[in-house]
C-alpha cells in the first residue's frame, strides 16, 4: 500500500519491503511527524528481534494520531491506540 501511495502520488519509488523502506527517506523524530509521513512498528512476532527484522508494519500518519494502513486484505484509517504507540519504531519522511 504505502510503496503504491508514493508511486501513484508522487511518482516516488519505494523499496518493496517494510524492512528495506525504513532505510529509506529522512528520519523524523516522533515528536515532529507530519502528515504523509510513514510510521514503522514492530508487532509481537517481531519484538524480540533486532535491526530491520524488527520491522513488521507500515503505515501513513495522516496527523491528529490517525494513520492509513493495511489490515488483512484492505486498507483502513484508524485512531493509534496506546499499544500500537508501544510498537513504535521510526518514522521517515520520503517527500
Amino acid at each position: 500500500l504505502i510503496q503504491y501511495i508514493f508511486y501513484k502520488g508522487a511518482n516516488k519509488l519505494l523499496d518493496v519491503t517494510t524492512r528495506t523502506q525504513v532505510k529509506q527517506g529522512k528520519y523524523v523524530k516522533k515528536s515532529e511527524l507530519q502528515r504523509g509521513d510513514c510510521i514503522f512498528f514492530t508487532n509481537e512476532e517481531r519484538q524480540h528481534k533486532t535491526g530491520i527484522e524488527r520491522v513488521g508494519h507500515v503505515a501513513l500518519y495522516l496527523g491528529d494520531n490517525y494513520i492509513l494502513h493495511t489490515a488483512s486484505d484492505y486498507a483502513r484509517i484508524e485512531k493509534m491506540s496506546t499499544k500500537r504507540w508501544s510498537f513504535y519504531i521510526e518514522a521517515r519522511r520520503f517527500l
